[in-house]
């Protein structure tokens, strides 16, 4: 039971694990859009929006609703955004912290003549 509930969180994950999909789902997160505008917005070929496209809409993260012979996409889910804001958030503040450590190793690391050229 465990196993599967894991494995299905993996396949959400691997679904949002491309950069381009990611691009895709915060632009979508402004509303909707339809393939052609999804081409001209993140600059791949139609195939490729549409590879991307069926990754997303067969994890359920991307809703596609015909309209004549255009399909308009959109988040099935605002929280679907939300997800990939909190994954943000965690790497700034990894960021943030690597930063602090290279400033405290390289205080630590600098010679006096160092310092005094910096006052």
């Amino acid at each position: 039971m465990a196993n599967s509930r894991f494995a299905l969180f993996s396949e959400v994950f691997a679904a949002l694990a491309h950069p381009k999909r990611l691009e895709i789902i915060h632009i979508l997160g402004r509303g909707e859009h339809s393939a052609g505008q999804l081409v001209e917005l993140t600059g791949l070929s139609k195939a490729n929006v549409s590879q991307h496209l069926n990754v997303l809409k067969a994890r359920g993260l991307v809703h596609c609703e015909k309209c004549g012979t255009f399909c308009h996409y959109t988040l099935t889910t605002p929280k679907v955004l939300e997800a990939c804001e909190l994954m943000r958030q965690v790497i700034v503040e990894q960021m943030e912290g690597f930063t602090e450590s290279r400033r405290a190793l390289a205080e630590v690391l600098s010679f006096p003549e160092d310092q005094k050229d910096r006052a």
